[in-house]
């Protein structure tokens, strides 16, 4: 019993650092701690740009707990199966779903050397092989409902995914053009002079307009669309269910910013005003990451809903010509004026 203990204890001081980035940081509990804090910024930001108060009862300071008290409520929820669903995927996939996002996360460099994997130096294509499997996962969620709502719901998901990920895609090669690798962590060095966001600025946008609906964030969000589909491919769950399907969109979103972080905004490159390099990235990259939900709650308070047919033929029309000119502009700079090296 005693030999088991020891033998335990030698195996955690040995492992120590990667059972702390699993368990801790970047992993279960940062992923569960962003999830409290998200949907409490984004209540209470966009509470103040409405010029409303927000949570404010559930717990002492600026109402935290009223997510807390969220979640138990739903967990404590009844399940409510409709009958004719497909039982074994409809209870499978909710489960699933949040995974998928959590992996990608792990692929992320919060600072020198701090990574959970790095997938040997191919990370970049991992998380996006990763986040191709989410889009179908959802559409499947919508589909096990046998709902007319969810159903819409999923072949607008489809819809989506296929404007926003093709031009998307295109506006990060760019990217591994400028650094010439597919590492996260070499993309993150190559930018340790100038932020890819100045010289790559018409792929940025290209990408940002493609992670609103990568991440089915306003303007992009007509999947979900309340006052026509109740709440997509949400409508017939419920309970513990629905609280996971509402965290795997969270987590999605956690995802695809911190990956904006590293492509274009530098990722955990800054002064170190830690004194701790590896402590000064991490400051760094979280920082990143506020500005970025910042922008994307501001953006749901200033424009309306898209139209399915009006996202589609933006992603077709524009975003995809866009994401080729920019494409072009960056052999141009890399290659032929030698601006960039």
């Amino acid at each position: 019993m005693y030999l088991q203990i020891d033998e335990l204890i030698r195996f955690v001081e040995a492992n120590f650092d990667i059972i702390f980035k699993i368990a801790i940081f970047p992993g279960i509990a940062f992923i569960f701690g962003f999830l409290i804090f998200a949907v409490w910024y984004e209540r209470k930001f966009l509470a103040r740009l409405m010029v409303r108060m927000g949570p404010v009862h559930a717990g002492k300071v600026m109402g935290w707990l009223q997510l807390i008290a969220d979640a138990i409520k739903l967990i404590t929820k009844e399940f409510i199966v409709p009958r004719f669903t497909l039982r074994s995927l409809f209870f499978l996939l909710p489960i699933l779903l949040p995974v998928i996002p959590a992996a990608m996360v792990v692929l992320i460099p919060f600072g020198p050397g701090f990574i959970l994997y790095n997938a040997m130096g191919n990370g970049l294509i991992l998380f996006l092989a990763l986040s191709t499997i989410y889009p179908v996962l959802n559409m499947l969620t919508g589909w096990v409902s046998n709902n007319k709502f969810t159903i819409i719901g999923a072949f607008r998901t489809i819809y989506l995914d296929v404007a926003a990920e093709i031009p998307l895609i295109l506006s990060i090669i760019g990217v591994v053009i400028m650094a010439g690798t597919y590492d996260l962590v070499g993309i993150v060095e190559a930018q340790s002079n100038m932020w890819f966001i100045i010289p790559q600025i018409l792929g940025f946008i290209v990408f940002f307009i493609g992670y609103l609906g990568m991440t089915e964030r306003v303007p992009m969000d007509f999947p979900v669309a309340e006052v026509e589909l109740v709440f997509g491919i949400k409508t017939e769950y419920s309970g513990p269910l629905y609280l996971l399907l509402m965290e795997a969109d969270y987590v999605n979103w956690l995802a695809w910013s911190l990956l904006m972080v590293v492509l274009y905004l530098g990722g955990y490159n800054g002064p170190n005003i830690l004194g701790n390099p590896v402590y000064s990235g991490i400051f760094w990259t979280l920082f990143k990451l506020l500005i970025v939900l910042t922008i994307v709650l501001i953006i749901k308070i200033g424009y309306a809903r898209l139209r399915v047919d009006q996202a589609v033929r933006m992603g077709w029309k524009y975003l995809i010509p866009l994401a080729v000119i920019n494409l072009v502009l960056t052999i141009l700079i890399k290659y032929i004026l030698n601006i960039y090296q």
